[in-house]
């Protein structure tokens, strides 16, 4: 006879005695400083490191990929990105005096150009070999419409700074925006390939933080693209289909589509209203830089507010961990509380994924991948200048009417899987062509899949 267990027993009942409270975080992934896997990797691309406007008359001690560096720029308006500590006695170069030409150490005078080059030595002779043989540590900067980039990566694969197609949209402002969360860049990142947290975190949990009809059940599926990834997120709503494509563009660049959105009438290929990197500060502290774009047809009903958006803000909920209070944070949450709750760096052997969590997955299989791949000796798999002046990217939103007629929920999420693979197919086909090409592209085949 089999003795009935009781519940304390029972291997589903109160076992947190025997759960496991701790483990070791995957380094390969997660960890920056120079010299690890992902740090050389990440070390390939261009990132961005400041908002201009945080560059004034004064250098700025910031901290990127675990290293601490001053920026500044001289009296001819050159931008310079400096290791902190003076090769002369270690002093630290934010004391600096700009001057027209780099930056002079305050402790003994000796003055550094934009590239490194040792100018001039203090109260050394002019002609002193010390100018030969010294040069202080730099990375080549270049700023963007509002952003200041650096390459902290070998000289000799610098590659070109990246212009995305989406940087050139019509009609289109920007406002360039620097958010810090304290916890690992990965956690932050994978969020932008985990949409099934929109339904529930920015809708059913917390009530409706963006449009409503983003809490409107989607059909998700998930494919590769020249840049990375994308996210294929297609809905019924109302007399409408919707799909979005969310972009991931390897190492740590990620757009997104319109925040407000509701799906409420026709649109075809509208672009984007974020393009933002996710930079690792060091392995346990993430600045997200980018940009916020506005337009009529990003926010028809007038939700947006530039005004909220610069240093440590942006215009809308949950992203900051300073916009609210504890209680307001605990009754709300956002993607910030979110994030930094998994712990400083999130534990992954500690997680149990799901079928929802595919998205998260693929991710990191593509970025471990490309950090294998330069940890082997290969060059960093660079994006491709698609368009000529730019690079052709895949976030977009469409939108068109419904005629199918009523079907039972299975057949449905068939259907809108198929419309969603017809929206992402051409949207990637279509890389090589014009914006104007891609719309029309977009809707001869969404109006030929609604009927």
């Amino acid at each position: 006879m089999t003795e009935k267990r009781s519940e304390a027993s029972s291997p589903r009942s109160y076992q947190g005695y025997h759960r496991p409270v701790s483990g070791v975080e995957d380094p390969e992934l997660t960890h920056v400083e120079r010299g690890t896997p992902c740090g050389e990797y990440m070390r390939r691309y261009w990132q961005p490191v400041a908002m201009e406007s945080e560059v004034g008359d004064l250098p700025v001690l910031v901290r990127i990929l675990a290293e601490d560096l001053v920026l500044f720029r001289d009296g001819s308006g050159r931008y310079g990105l400096l290791h902190r500590h003076c090769s002369h006695r270690g002093a630290s170069l934010e004391y600096g005096i700009v001057a027209d030409r780099g930056l002079i150490c305050c402790y003994h005078g000796w003055q550094y150009d934009v590239d490194g080059t040792l100018i001039r030595a203090g109260s050394e002779p002019l002609d002193s070999p010390i100018c030969k043989n010294v040069v202080q540590g730099a990375y080549p900067v270049e700023a963007v419409d509002g952003i200041v980039f650096a390459y902290m990566g070998p000289p000799e694969e610098r590659p070109p700074l990246p212009r995305f197609d989406t940087q050139n949209m019509a009609d289109t402002e920007s406002e360039a925006f620097s958010i810090t969360t304290p916890c690992n860049w990965l956690q932050v990142y994978e969020n932008t390939q985990d949409p099934i947290h929109v339904l529930h975190l920015h809708a059913r949990s917390s009530g409706v933080q963006f449009g409503a009809a983003s809490g409107v059940d989607q059909v998700i599926e998930y494919r590769d693209t020249p840049l990375g990834m994308i996210n294929i997120q297609t809905r019924h709503v109302g007399d409408h289909v919707w799909t979005r494509t969310t972009d991931s563009i390897l190492p740590n660049c990620n757009q997104t589509g319109a925040i407000f959105e509701e799906a409420e009438k026709p649109k075809f290929f509208r672009r984007v209203s974020i393009l933002r990197w996710m930079v690792p500060v060091d392995s346990v502290t993430t600045r997200t830089i980018g940009w916020r774009y506005f337009n009529a047809d990003l926010d028809p009903k007038g939700l947006e507010d530039r005004s909220q958006v610069g240093k440590e803000m942006i215009d809308f909920i949950g992203q900051t961990g300073d916009e609210r209070s504890y209680e307001e944070s605990q009754r709300q949450p956002g993607d910030y509380e979110a994030q930094v709750s998994q712990r400083s760096i999130a534990v992954h052997q500690l997680e149990h994924l799901a079928s929802s969590d595919t998205g998260v997955a693929r991710l990191r299989r593509l970025v471990r991948n490309q950090i294998r791949s330069v940890a082997d000796g290969q060059p960093a798999q660079q994006p491709q200048w698609t368009q000529g002046d730019a690079i052709a990217t895949y976030c977009q939103d469409t939108v068109w009417p419904w005629r199918a007629g009523k079907l039972d929920e299975e057949a449905e999420r068939d259907v809108m899987r198929e419309l969603g693979r017809v929206v992402a197919n051409t949207v990637v086909e279509t890389a090589n062509q014009r914006h104007s090409e891609r719309v029309a592209a977009l809707k001869s085949v969404c109006e030929s899949a609604g009927t």
